[in-house]
């Protein structure tokens, strides 16, 4: 596509010695920043549902991973065009039931297979190596229970919401920190199995409260 290539002729020339002081002085750790703030305006957009903001914060979000390509590029790493050929190699690999002759009935065995082909490329050992440990405590924890759920760990709901019950009751007695996080831990787990998005829901709820508040004079 030649809008593509053009984005990533800019970013080369004003990465270049003759281009812009500021973009060449962009470093790994600075795009780290730029990459989770453009990420958070995609979604505002997106829940906006307002078109032109989707669409330039989705070339913002381009800019940032060509910009990425770039660096490492630069670095004699890899280019954006290996980045894409990983990318199409993966895609392919991970649907056999698209592009080639396996199998897969529904969306459940879909994704489990996604899931342990995933593990087998990338020689996973532990669940840890799975969960991208710099995600929100809130999105990190259901993220573990979602991935338990797929490797067949499941416990029984009715026993879940019986000990989320007997912790609250514990808490009316001693408020100890470590029986809220254990509480909350188990509502997110609870909220894994009836597939809710708490991290989404929960900032919709607190940012709709904050409308309704005004500072006190």
């Amino acid at each position: 596509m030649k809008e593509f290539k053009k984005l990533v002729e800019i970013v080369e020339i004003l990465r270049s010695p003759q281009g812009c002081k500021w973009d060449r002085a962009q470093k790994l750790k600075n795009l780290k920043t730029y990459l989770l703030e453009e990420t958070y305006e995609l979604i505002d957009a997106l829940e906006s549902k307002d078109t032109e903001k989707i669409k330039e914060e989705l070339g913002d979000l381009f800019l940032i991973l060509v910009f990425f390509s770039q660096i490492f590029k630069e670095k004699k790493r890899f280019d954006v065009k290996e980045v894409l050929k990983k990318i199409n190699e993966k895609l392919i690999t991970r649907h056999p039931h698209v592009f080639g002759k396996k199998k897969l009935k529904n969306k459940e065995e879909i994704l489990n297979h996604w899931i342990k082909k995933k593990a087998e490329d990338k020689k996973r050992k532990t669940l840890i190596e799975r969960l991208p440990k710099s995600a929100p405590s809130l999105l990190l924890s259901y993220l573990f229970f979602k991935e338990n759920l797929h490797l067949g760990r499941k416990r029984n709901i009715d026993n879940l919401v019986e000990e989320i019950n007997d912790f609250s009751k514990k808490l009316k007695d001693n408020l100890h920190k470590r029986l809220l996080v254990d509480l909350i831990v188990r509502i997110i787990e609870l909220s894994s199995y009836l597939n809710i998005d708490m991290e989404n829901l929960l900032r919709k709820k607190i940012l709709s409260q904050a409308k309704k508040l005004t500072y006190l004079r």
